[in-house]
């Protein structure tokens, strides 16, 4: 497609219809509001929300918070590698899809209830009054690195979103016929006897003679066909093959980092002590008794005051702006008495004072050449496509045209479409290369397809040669194919001594005396079972025999391994009376309810997120979170 758009720029009055097209497309793209020309630095934009790095940042470290709290302690390194970010990308999306639809579709949590859910966590609450304590609130607020406004928008989000999907489940409803359904199904047992035969009773199995083999080759000639490969051709265009060309001046470098150094100061944080007092006097009272050295939990319970603490936090994380201004004025151990703007009178004490730290330039530097590289590499990338274009368009091959405009080219002597090589390997070229690999099988031998999207670069294919399919010849198989008779011959043997133990039983013989004539063991004697435990048994069908079996059949099948045959007879049934259990037939009723409830939740999540135009920004979401090995990330 590339490939082809180039093309057809070609020449002046293709070039006026693209300025014609482009103008329209910016017309129609213009937002009401006007234009904006700032770089997204988004991960996702989904349904008009973003979610920027920071944001996954944070979801990630909560996420591996928690699992340390359960012991489990995993690295934001191997969380990565183990693609844990990803996977909270993706539940991040959905959150935002089903927000937004709440929103467009008028759903909003109140003020009432986000403050009301928030007034009920339990990091917010004073243990000694039990209410609700602004101070634990902004330490909550830090430990979760979240600002209080970005929060009560996620709070508000989150409720709506609950009230949506309420709405939209709230009609399902399982009818009682379905809770005693499920009630029989899980209480049901069988009494039960099961024999097993070796595959010893089959007896020596003969070698097959060629007319056999014959036979079975032919039948066989699906399984033995060696499938389709094709020699291919790839030319890359990536821009990080570019980035080793570029050169980054340094008057250019030092006017970057100037002007990124302000943003990227670490400011001065501090932890402090709070105590909240009902008037002045009591205010100073307290200061007084703070600057002589009591403890804070002595002062508060002395005078009824409520303790509060800030722990590293910077000016703009401090609630309220008179106390900040306070709290970053005064030194290290000083207490002071300030009139604040959400309580009356505040007393706070300094107990320590992290300075600001500026940025690392060698890793700003660093950061900042490799940006502008990448930005120039994109460009040489533009300027190389096109000077391979105009080689193919002079008569030149792909391998030629690729070099004159340094795209790099990879050859793949051979590979099927599932991308595995004649040994049946994976072939490392094709890895990730899914589309490509299917344009390949779509195209004819010595062409070349348009440039492909394949990861973080484009790709051409070009089919070299085709190697048809073709049936492995009878001589390189036949070995196989005489253990895959003799094994049928073992199996086939073994199911008539079970038809024939399966007869003797149906024809008056118990099941002990059947089984001794016919070389079976009896391995199960009148044993009651469920489905649960019937689940167990080595034979995949002989579960779902037994339960669909009437009282007195008998059923047989052969074991997993195929080393031996399984009979059973189903000797009783015991189905138990769903009106002597009602509340254990609502309950199965219940969950049955939820369980659709639950799927049909999931398939209007999984719509609403298809319709949200979820747009992703790979390049940057794989800078960001890259999966580093051992020695690198230490």
């Amino acid at each position: 497609m590339l490939l082809q758009f180039r093309k057809l720029t070609r020449g002046a009055v293709a070039t006026i219809i693209i300025l014609l097209i482009g103008a329209a497309t910016v017309l129609f793209l213009i937002p009401s509001g006007g234009l904006s020309f700032a770089p997204s630095n988004a991960l996702v934009s989904v349904a008009g929300r973003e979610i920027t790095p920071p944001e996954l940042t944070r979801e990630l470290q909560l996420t591996l918070q928690q699992q340390r709290r359960n012991g489990q302690n995993i690295s934001q390194q191997e969380a990565i590698q183990a693609g844990l970010h990803q996977r909270l990308l993706e539940s991040m999306i959905a959150r935002e899809a089903l927000a937004a639809y709440a929103q467009k579709r008028g759903v909003d949590a109140s003020d009432a209830q986000v403050a009301d859910y928030i007034r009920n966590i339990p990091g917010v609450i004073n243990p000694i009054t039990g209410s609700f304590d602004e101070g634990a609130y902004a330490q909550f607020l830090q430990q979760m690195s979240y600002r209080r406004p970005e929060f009560e928008a996620e709070i508000r989000d989150e409720l709506s979103t609950r009230m949506l999907m309420g709405t939209l489940v709230s009609g399902v409803r399982a009818p009682s016929s379905f809770g005693e359904l499920a009630f029989a199904y899980e209480t049901e047992t069988r009494v039960v006897s099961i024999a097993e035969a070796p595959a010893s009773v089959a007896g020596q199995i003969p070698s097959p003679n060629d007319a056999q083999i014959q036979t079975l080759y032919e039948e066989l000639q699906e399984q033995l066909r060696v499938p389709e490969f094709r020699a291919l051709t790839l030319v890359y265009a990536r821009p990080e093959d570019f980035t080793a060309r570029v050169s980054v001046p340094e008057e250019r470098l030092e006017q970057e980092i100037d002007a990124r150094r302000a943003s990227l100061v670490q400011p001065e944080r501090r932890s402090y002590v709070r105590l909240s007092a009902q008037n002045q006097a009591q205010a100073n009272d307290a200061a007084a008794r703070l600057s002589r050295g009591e403890a804070p939990e002595a002062v508060a319970a002395a005078l009824g005051l409520q303790l509060g603490r800030g722990e590293n936090q910077t000016r703009d994380e401090v609630p309220d702006a008179r106390i900040a201004a306070a709290v970053f004025s005064q030194e290290r151990g000083a207490a002071r008495a300030v009139q604040g703007q959400l309580t009356p009178w505040v007393v706070v004490r300094v107990d320590q004072i992290t300075p600001p730290v500026e940025p690392n330039l060698q890793e700003l530097r660093t950061q900042i050449r490799d940006a502008i590289a990448h930005d120039e590499a994109a460009d040489l990338l533009n300027a190389a496509i096109g000077a391979f274009e105009e080689a193919r368009a002079g008569g030149a091959g792909i391998v030629e045209a690729a070099r004159q405009a340094g795209l790099p080219v990879v050859t793949v002597p051979a590979v099927e479409e599932g991308g595995r090589d004649p040994q049946g390997e994976p072939v490392e070229a094709v890895a990730g290369l899914e589309d490509a690999l299917q344009t390949a099988f779509q195209t004819p031998e010595g062409e070349a397809s348009d440039f492909i999207p394949a990861q973080n670069a484009d790709v051409i294919v070009a089919v070299d040669r085709v190697i048809p399919a073709t049936v492995r010849p009878l001589a390189d198989v036949r070995d196989d194919l005489v253990r895959i008779y003799q094994a049928r011959e073992v199996a086939r043997r073994l199911r008539d001594r079970a038809a024939a133990m399966t007869a003797a039983v149906e024809g008056g013989q118990s099941f002990a005396q059947a089984a001794r004539a016919n070389g079976f063991i009896v391995r199960v004697s009148s044993q009651s079972v469920n489905r649960q435990a019937a689940s167990q048994i080595p034979a995949r069908g002989l579960p779902a025999q037994i339960f669909a079996a009437a009282q007195g059949a008998v059923v047989s099948d052969t074991r997993a391994d195929g080393a031996a045959a399984l009979v059973a007879q189903v000797e009783s049934i015991h189905r138990p009376d769903p009106a002597t259990a009602p509340q254990l037939v609502e309950a199965a009723r219940a969950q049955f309810q939820q369980d659709i409830a639950d799927s049909l939740g999931d398939a209007l999540q999984d719509q609403i997120v298809a319709d949200a135009r979820v747009r992703r920004n790979a390049a940057l979401l794989e800078r960001t979170f890259q999966a580093r090995s051992g020695d690198e990330a230490q």
